[in-house]
Order: C-alpha cells, then sequence, then structure tokens
C-alpha cells in the first residue's frame, strides 16, 4: 500500500504561518530588548558615563568647525578639477588646444541670411552709423535716470527710415518746377479770399 501525499495547499499554508510566527517573535524580542536596555541605560548611569557623554558632545562641538572646513576645502578642490577639466575640454572642442574638431566656417545664422544677433526686419550696417560717443553717452544717461531706452539696433533703423523720408522729400523738391515752387510759396491775398469766399 502507498501512503497518501499530503495536500500541497496545506503544506505552504504551513510554511507561511510559521514564518510569520517566527517574523513576530524577533519583532518582539527586539521592542522588549530596546526598551529595557534604554530604561537601564538612564535609570543605572554612573556619574563616569555622563562625564564620557558631556565630553563627547563637547569634543564634537570644538572639532566640527574644523571637521566642515576641510570638507568644503576637499569640495572646493574637486570643484576647480572639475571646471579645469570643462575648460580643457571646451577649448578641445573649439579647436583652441589641437583638437580634432574643426569650427564651422559660417554660422547657422549667417547660412539663414542673417548675421549673429541680428534682428528680423533689422537694417544692414551702411554710411549712416551712429558715432561710438553718441550712444554711450545715451546708454550712460539711460542707465543713470533709470528710463528704459531704445536699443542700438532701434535707433539704427530710425535713423534709417528719416534718412528715407528726407531723401523722398528731396526728390519731391527737385520734380516740381520752379513755377511750382513760386505759386506753393506765392500766398496772395485773391486766392485766400477765394478760400474764405468758398467756405
Amino acid at each position: 500500500m502507498s501512503t497518501p501525499n499530503p495536500d500541497p495547499r496545506a503544506q505552504a499554508l504551513e510554511a507561511l504561518s510559521d514564518f510569520f510566527t517566527q517574523l513576530y517573535s524577533f519583532a518582539e524580542t527586539l521592542v522588549t530588548r530596546f526598551i529595557t536596555n534604554l530604561h537601564a541605560s538612564f535609570a543605572n548611569v554612573s556619574m563616569g558615563r555622563w562625564t564620557k557623554v558631556i565630553l563627547s558632545v563637547i569634543g564634537y562641538l570644538i572639532v566640527r568647525p574644523y571637521i566642515e572646513a576641510w570638507f568644503k576645502k576637499m569640495h572646493e578642490k574637486d570643484r576647480k578639477k572639475h571646471m579645469e577639466k570643462k575648460r580643457a575640454q571646451e577649448e578641445a572642442a573649439a579647436g583652441g588646444a589641437g583638437g580634432d574638431k574643426k569650427k564651422a566656417r559660417m554660422s547657422a545664422n549667417a547660412l539663414r541670411g542673417g548675421g549673429a544677433g541680428r534682428v528680423l526686419g533689422e537694417v544692414e550696417n551702411t554710411d549712416d552709423e551712429i558715432d561710438e560717443e553718441e550712444t554711450t553717452t545715451a546708454e550712460d544717461f539711460a542707465t543713470a535716470s533709470g528710463v528704459p531706452e531704445w536699443g542700438k539696433n532701434a535707433r539704427k533703423r530710425q535713423k534709417k527710415y528719416m534718412k528715407n523720408l528726407e531723401k523722398e522729400a528731396e526728390k519731391q523738391t527737385q520734380k516740381l518746377s520752379e513755377e511750382q515752387i513760386m505759386e506753393l510759396l506765392d500766398w496772395s491775398e485773391d486766392e485766400g479770399e477765394g478760400v474764405k469766399k468758398e467756405e
């Protein structure tokens, strides 16, 4: 005769309950030991033990600034090394340290049709540049007064626009004949009276 096989579910439940009872007893032991030891450490303290605790705290308070200074010094040293390494990598990437990477001949803005830092609608620099002294005094005044002023590019655009208006006005005056100019300048009383009568 063969013996019947025990149920696998019953074995699993028994193993699980055994695990949790052992876990509970371990946690209970830890808690009871912690409570009894904590109570004993404060209830049965000798004068020598209190002296050791007080001296340890005072020693820590005295030594702590030196420990912080040492950690700060080590951090600064690591930071300087990291910054130097980063700077060297940037120089190598830019080709300054003889790196393998080549710098582009034209910038992306130059390929798009605009120079570096150009704004949409900005006119190109022509013979009507603003004097350096004029801009520096205007910028100094703007910073001293605290009132916002136009930027350099806006002043250039405005100056260009005003020059274009002046050129158009000159062209229109050149188109007029001398007789038309005389008519415009000659304001006779008859014409003035005619205008008044019409009203």
